[in-house]
């Protein structure tokens, strides 16, 4: 006993030893800022606030009460009065497209309400003329416009290559659809990309015609943009740089300390490692490379460094294995409500793409990737039982997840039908048996139809959903009517089914599909409004701190970066964000209305609202 007492003295006497030279490092570490004078949210548990919150060499120095730490204050330490304003974690993006993104800022904007101001056709045709204008654009240069949506225009139609045609003959016009799975050109373009009424439909995609006629209309759907991507012209390497940059910084404007390219392909590798190199990110980026573009020189050095903390980094591999509800492309396990080729026929796809941006960054594609264009199945005929395709065979479904486990990396796989899902768990079953993967951490992008007994298996595996709850907001009403009807769209990002079997989840955006702002996506996710004002699905809202969570803690956790990022304590990075009020104190229906004032980014203020 007396040996046993001698022992727990000894551990006694270096753990206070430990714990006060930690302190004296702390108290002694270089104090840069403190801020208070508002709420700091810490984000550690529900409800923690504490007064103040110091920040030296790019980390938390010290979090808690005022006197506490304002009496770290040293010669030079900046002291910032928040004003009763909100400081926070700084958002973490667990899924989007940055270089997409970036690249659609350059490009003539035609999103439609809510977030833009695209109301027709002819508004966008007004757009194009007033680009070539204020440009001077000469004759034979391409002009690109991003972000229509055939059902959010009065003529609920794509635009035609007559309808690009008269705003011009002698530019080569291309517009990319607001889901990126789409776009459509007008007769100089379509004639540089040498598509023609012979040409016929590549598997998995589709050349739509005239009626009656095999004349192409200019609309190109999912492989069939191959076609067209060939005859880009790529800016150049500093102007993508240029754009890039713009781009992040927009992110930060957002709120926005990491980021993701969630489906690079070559060229955005390329341009993702000279950004890093250059300096010109003002966030850290995460990217994965998709499945079709990989070799085993990307794959070693994702092998090397995904779970490795960087500027920039990637974070495992992509898996596509259908599309979107909004384009008759997610393959589902039952039919579609309104089945393509009816009165509605297709409405649009608003999932973002993997392929979008090669228009941009290289207008060919490599050879794995058309080689992987010719294996997929055919775009629906719209027969009666439609139900989608799905855009990966299993044995490649299985080749891919094993390919990952086997270099023990992750994988996010974009499932947006639960059938696609279906076709994932049998993979896993295949790849893994009865030995889950937990510690990979791996990520179900979407996850839209995901049903209550995937759930289960995902719980099972250890996967992490991330949900896109903006399509409740944006798209919910249009889902509820045409695509699912009213029972399955009421489920929806089932996040409540997630977090109730105790999983983490996280929440995205998918820019460039509908915006960057995270206080849309949380407030989509609590409130689960549609744009008619109904509610859809209220039994899969879940409250502002588990939203928050999903995108700061748990969306840091999904990255491996728990113990760097995500909450506010001392040690991890200074990434923050100053908000105009406290989400949590507000009603949420007016979450969106919060504005961001300041993004900091280890210690270093990367964005202030003018």
């Amino acid at each position: 006993m007396k040996q046993r007492s001698q022992v727990f003295t000894a551990l006694a006497a270096i753990f206070l030893l430990v714990s006060w030279a930690s302190a004296q490092e702390e108290i002694e570490a270089r104090v840069d800022t403190i801020y208070f004078g508002g709420p700091i949210v810490t984000m550690v548990t529900e409800g923690d606030v504490a007064e103040a919150i110091a920040i030296g060499n790019g980390k938390i120095v010290a979090v808690g009460a005022q006197k506490d730490v304002m009496a770290l204050k040293e010669a030079g330490t900046k002291v910032v009065d928040l004003k009763r304003r909100t400081l926070m974690p700084g958002f973490i993006d667990a899924h989007s497209h940055v270089v997409q993104q970036s690249l659609k800022f350059a490009v003539v904007n035609l999103d439609p309400s809510p977030i833009g101001d695209v109301k027709s056709i002819e508004d966008i045709q007004r757009k194009l003329r007033q680009r070539i204008e204020e440009t001077k654009l000469e004759p034979g240069k391409w002009l690109f416009g991003w972000g229509y949506d055939d059902t959010g225009v009065v003529e609920r139609r794509h635009p035609t290559r007559e309808d690009l045609d008269a705003v011009s003959k002698t530019h080569p016009i291309l517009l990319m659809h607001i889901s990126s799975h789409l776009m459509t050109a007008n007769s100089k373009a379509l004639e540089l990309a040498g598509i023609t009424p012979e040409t016929p439909d590549p598997e998995g995609g589709k050349i739509q015609r005239m009626t009656s006629t095999r004349e192409p209309n200019g609309v190109l759907e999912e492989k069939a943009m191959g076609f067209m991507l060939k005859a880009i012209p790529s800016p150049s390497a500093d102007r993508a740089l240029e754009m890039l940059a713009y781009g992040l910084g927009k992110y930060a404007e957002a709120g926005i300390t990491t980021a993701q390219e969630g489906g690079a392909v070559a060229g955005m590798l390329k341009l993702l490692e000279s950004g890093a190199k250059a300096g010109i990110m003002p966030i850290d980026v995460v990217s994965y490379p998709v499945y079709a573009t990989l070799d085993d020189a990307t794959l070693s050095r994702i092998a090397e460094g995904w779970n490795k903390p960087a500027r920039y980094r990637m974070g495992g591999i992509k898996l596509v294995l259908d599309g979107s509800i909004q384009g008759y492309t997610a393959y589902l396990s039952q039919p579609y409500h309104i089945q393509p080729g009816s009165e509605t026929d297709r409405e649009a796809d608003l999932c973002g793409s993997d392929t979008g941006m090669k228009m941009v960054l290289g207008g060919n594609w490599s050879d794995a990737e058309n080689e992987a264009a010719e294996q997929e199945p055919k775009a629906h005929a719209g027969a009666d039982g439609y139900r989608g395709y799905a855009n990966m065979t299993l044995e490649e479904v299985v080749k891919y997840v094993r390919m990952a486990d086997d270099a023990g990396i992750p994988f996010i796989a974009h499932t947006n039908g639960d059938a696609a899902t279906d076709l994932l768990i049998e993979a896993i079953r295949q790849v893994r048996g009865d030995r889950p993967r937990p510690e990979l951490r791996s990520v179900i992008i979407h996850a839209q139809t995901i049903r209550e007994d995937q759930l289960d298996f995902a719980a099972q595996q250890g996967f992490v959903p991330s949900f896109f709850p903006i399509h409740v907001q944006f798209w919910g009403d249009r889902h509820r009517d045409i695509f699912l009807g009213p029972e399955r769209a009421a489920r929806i990002d089932p996040a409540r089914s997630a977090l109730d079997r105790g999983m983490k989840i996280t929440l995205h955006h998918d820019a460039p599909v509908a915006g960057i702002n995270i206080l849309n996506v949380v407030s989509s996710a609590v409130n689960r409004r549609t744009t008619s004002g109904k509610t859809l699905g209220p039994d899969q809202a879940i409250t502002p701190y588990e939203a928050f969570s999903a995108v700061t803690k748990d969306a840091a956790w999904q990255y491996f970066e728990e113990n760097r990022k995500g909450t506010l304590e001392v040690g991890k990075l200074a990434d923050l964000v100053v908000l105009s009020e406290n989400p949590f104190k507000i009603d949420p229906m007016k979450i969106p209305s919060i504005q961001v004032v300041e993004t900091i980014k280890e210690g270093e203020r990367i964005f202030r609202q003018q």
